[in-house]
């Protein structure tokens, strides 16, 4: 929610500052690349203090710079306060599926960070309908409700310093600073953790993109408000909370990856293919459909590093940092793409929907060609995790 409650305002934003799509495309990007020079460091930290801990610090950063956004006097300030949110979400993101890796077993994983993905969608999703309609006239604007954000992010790291525990079966928690060091050095030798940031950053770049400048395709190209636009959204981010717990429980449930992967990049780069061509029923069902895209590869993604025979598990949190890493290359890179190719096309939206295209034609042809196979039915050694805790 704290990162999602800036595009349904991006409007108010442009118009309160008098910016362009490409600026607004710069100031969404702004956390990709906070997040970007943040992540490996963050799950490298993760490696070394743990999740519980990392974890903390990170929302504790997060509730800081989130509520300092409300705050800001101008473009610029805008720009710093998201850089720095960026940051924060960078040092707390790889502790998520780390943390619940130590306490499921393998076959387990992709459920567990689908309903992970899930509560981010959700709350993507709740941001999105309500922002404009209901948070904003109770709390008086954009501002006050980033503001009410980052304070409920605080106790939102209380409260994970309270429950999260540590627990790594047969390897000491906190590795020391060398064991760290080479750790990342099998990751980066690592091919299946290259490709799969490199898919991260095709997949959430668009993924970024398409939040921060679908809602004004809404309003520019069919009149819509902002609420509406941002009421439309929703329905992609709500289907969301299903999408992401549905091919990943299947997934477990076969013991394989990469059909669920392969399944989603055809159903994501459908739908964004056709999204702008329709209005009505028909536009409902593919906002419905393309969830299934990213919203099934995001769980997987933080599944397939745990599941990698060549990763070391004190490792885990520097391949999920460098996927994260690219990730956020994609997040930044994307959103001010796409805010050109708007600004040089308009009224015309086609080139924007095919540059979303080809992220999942391509990584379908990366996992299809280059990913092996790491599911439950692939990793039969006798893994610690399907112990019980």
């Amino acid at each position: 929610m704290g990162m999602n409650c800036i595009p349904p305002f991006n409007t108010t934003i442009q118009k309160e500052m008098g910016l362009s799509s490409t600026q607004i495309g710069w100031a969404w990007g702004m956390i990709g690349l906070g997040a970007l020079v943040f992540s490996v460091i963050g799950g490298l930290i993760s490696d070394r203090f743990g999740a519980r801990w990392t974890g903390f610090f990170g929302l504790l950063l997060m509730a800081f710079v989130g509520t300092l956004r409300g705050l800001v006097q101008g473009y610029r300030q805008f720009l710093a306060t998201m850089f720095l949110f960026g940051i924060a979400i960078g040092l707390t993101r790889p502790n998520l599926p780390r943390a619940l890796s130590q306490w499921f077993p393998a076959n387990r994983l992709g459920m567990v960070n689908g309903l992970a993905a899930g509560g981010g969608a959700l709350g993507a999703a709740l941001t999105m309908a309500l922002s404009v309609s209901v948070f904003a006239p109770l709390v008086g604007g954009w501002r006050n409700v980033v503001v009410l954000l980052g304070i409920i992010s605080f106790f939102l790291a209380i409260s994970w310093l309270v429950l999260v525990r540590e627990r790594i079966s047969g390897e000491r928690v906190k590795p020391d600073i060398p064991a760290v060091f080479k750790g990342f050095g099998i990751v980066l030798r690592s091919k299946p953790v290259w490709i799969l940031s490199i898919a991260a950053f095709l997949l959430f770049g668009h993924a970024g993109a398409w939040v921060s400048h679908f809602p004004g395709f809404f309003e520019y190209k069919h009149h819509m408000s902002s609420s509406a636009a941002g009421q439309m959204v929703s329905i992609t981010l709500f289907a969301g909370v299903f999408a992401a717990m549905f091919l990943p429980t299947l997934s477990d449930r076969l013991g394989s990856r990469k059909p669920a992967i392969l399944l989603a990049c055809v159903a994501g780069g459908l739908c964004n293919m056709l999204q702008g061509s329709f209005l009505g029923p028909v536009l409902i069902v593919i906002l419905v459909i393309m969830p299934f895209g990213v919203g099934t590869i995001s769980p997987l993604m933080m599944t397939i590093p745990f599941e990698l025979k060549e990763l070391p598990r004190s490792a885990a949190g520097a391949a999920i940092g460098m996927i994260f890493t690219f990730q956020n290359i994609g997040t930044f890179i994307y959103p001010v793409f796409s805010g050109k190719l708007i600004d040089l096309f308009t009224p015309n939206y086609y080139p924007f929907f095919a540059a979303q295209m080809m992220a999942f034609a391509v990584t379908f042809l990366l996992v299809w060609r280059l990913l092996p196979e790491t599911g439950p039915g692939a990793n039969k050694t006798g893994d610690d995790r399907t112990a019980k805790p």
